[in-house]
């Protein structure tokens, strides 16, 4: 059997895996090779990242990257007029659609993954949006500037993604009436006070929303390893984690443990903390560009 000529995952057509093709085709300004090695790479890796929600129609299986995406960005261009108006729904939809792509490459990181982990999380989205630029910024310049610009946080289109990205996990939870991790009740509250405080960060008119959501968390105690404990609160949490900030400024070679940063609702970065754009410097290419992606959150 003759073996299909499409270039496989990690070869390159001359000019780059996402040159034009339209040489061999009948007059598209898009030929087959560019729609395949963008479905390949782009699109169907996604479907195979699993999240750590479950999808609240059946509880025996993950949400993965692809159903994530779709959601936030549904959910974000229905909710933005209501927020507020003056917020482009073009370019919330466009951020949602690319704000995981770094998955791809880099794989996912559960808020409760060790904090080793974590740190790293980071470094390899920064190599992967590397690896999107070389691959796709010839052919679809927007989407890198879109993936940058979502890093960058510099437009309110950006923070409110960035902030109902904190936001649906708890809807997914609250849906499916079940957490696949079962935290205990103190564990859960550090992510909640790290998402609050980055949605009051990005997009505070969020807040009342993901409060009512919170409140509900609070009425199902079976959520929860050892149910619901109501003394560990916003302010018990805080001054634990005064204690460990105090810990760590004692012990500066590291021993003290770091906490959940980005609690579950997206990633470990707060808003303004931009990435390097690819036209700043190029740095080389990572080693496993084309590894397969981190499978489910733990």
């Amino acid at each position: 059997m003759r073996e299909t000529p499409w270039p496989r995952t990690g070869e390159q057509c001359e000019g780059g895996p996402m040159a034009r093709d339209d040489v061999n085709n009948t007059g598209s300004p898009v030929g087959a090779n560019t729609l395949m090695a963008l479905m390949r790479e782009l699109v169907f890796p996604p479907y195979v990242i699993e999240r750590s929600s479950v999808a609240p129609q059946d509880v025996t299986r993950h949400e993965n990257d692809a159903e994530h995406s779709f959601a936030l960005g549904l959910v974000a261009v229905c909710l933005a007029p209501l927020i507020d108006p003056a917020l482009d729904p073009g370019r919330i939809a466009r951020y949602a659609l690319v704000h995981d792509l770094p998955e791809v490459h880099a794989g996912d990181v559960s808020v409760y993954a060790d904090p080793a982990e974590r740190e790293k999380k980071a470094v390899r989205e920064e190599e992967a949006r590397e690896i999107v630029t070389r691959d796709f910024g010839g052919t679809f310049p927007w989407l890198v500037e879109d993936l940058y610009g979502y890093k960058a946080q510099h437009d309110p289109e950006s923070r409110f993604v960035y902030a109902l990205d904190k936001l649906l996990p708890h809807v997914n939870v609250l849906l499916a009436d079940h957490h696949p991790l079962r935290p205990t009740w103190a564990a859960y509250k550090h992510t909640e006070i790290t998402a609050k405080r980055k949605i009051r960060m990005s997009c505070p008119a969020l807040l009342p929303l993901f409060d009512e959501l919170c409140r509900e968390f609070a009425r199902r105690p079976h959520l929860f390893s050892g149910g619901v404990s109501p003394g560990v609160g916003d302010d018990d949490v805080r001054d634990g984690e005064q204690r460990r900030a105090a810990d760590g400024a004692q012990h500066p070679q590291g021993q003290a443990r770091a906490r959940p940063e980005h609690g579950g609702q997206g990633d470990e970065e707060g808003p303004g903390r931009a990435g390097r754009h690819p036209r700043e410097e190029a740095r080389p290419r990572a080693a496993h560009d084309h590894g397969k992606p981190g499978a489910r959150r733990q």
